[in-house]
């Protein structure tokens, strides 16, 4: 029903199905822990099974993803209080997506690409508040 068909006759008398789709977004907020790095690699993982393209922008510029190390064993990790709330589903796909800041693929990653909290803090020496309002301006 979201969908919009059109077909056009080229002039070698073919005719072209052009499928128009409706676009989509979400804006995922929510307070450090609350799960919002592991919705959105699921949500892409789930949207990307279905066929259907998933970009993702982050704009938080105090995003600090750090997934378990390798060195260490799972039990390990949830000891420590490191587990993320990963599975080992999760893990493996964060391992194969280790060159990257986070374990999804982003169009544009304002932490990585643009400002980085921890970088204005130690640079302007501010805290944590005066650092997200500097960001954000």
């Amino acid at each position: 029903d979201d969908y919009i068909i059109q077909t056009k006759k080229t002039k070698q008398n073919k005719t072209t199905i052009i499928i128009i789709m409706p676009i989509y977004g979400q804006v995922v907020i929510g307070p450090p822990g609350s799960g919002k790095t592991t919705y959105c690699n699921g949500m892409q993982q789930y949207l990307r099974l279905i066929g259907r393209e998933a970009l993702v922008v982050n704009l938080d510029p105090a995003n600090e993803y750090h997934p378990p190390t390798d060195a260490k064993s799972e039990t390990e990790a949830e000891a420590d209080g490191n587990d993320n709330g990963n599975d080992s589903h999760s893990q493996s796909q964060s391992q194969t997506n280790s060159s990257q800041h986070l374990p999804y693929d982003t169009l544009l990653d304002t932490s990585e690409d643009v400002i980085n909290l921890s970088t204005v803090m130690e640079e302007l020496e501010l805290g944590p508040n005066g650092g997200l309002m500097y960001c954000l301006e």
